[in-house]
């Protein structure tokens, strides 16, 4: 009790502006991690569609290995009509 007593009205607005200071810290770390927890959440959306979106790609290019053959059978079935073009015109 004789503690309370002792301290001046100079240590008094020091603990003030020491709470005060205190208070405006402790405010701006919830506005900071406020903008942390929103930042994490656009993220965790952004990466849920990305993930979409690279499931969707990953099922419409399964069969593209079916295609690495489809240049020589052009080729072949171009020949074969070129075949039949020059019969088809000497008969004539």
């Amino acid at each position: 009790m004789m503690y309370l007593s002792v301290i001046d009205s100079n240590e008094k607005v020091l603990w003030g502006i020491a709470l005060g200071i205190g208070l405006v810290v402790f405010i701006v770390v919830i506005a900071l991690l406020t903008l942390l927890v929103r930042l994490v959440r656009d993220i965790d959306v952004g990466v849920d569609s990305l993930w979409t979106v690279t499931k969707r790609l990953a099922q419409n290019t399964t069969g593209l290995y079916q295609l690495a053959g489809t240049g020589s059978v052009l080729r072949a079935l171009r020949e074969e009509l070129i075949r039949h073009d020059k019969l088809l015109s000497e008969e004539r």
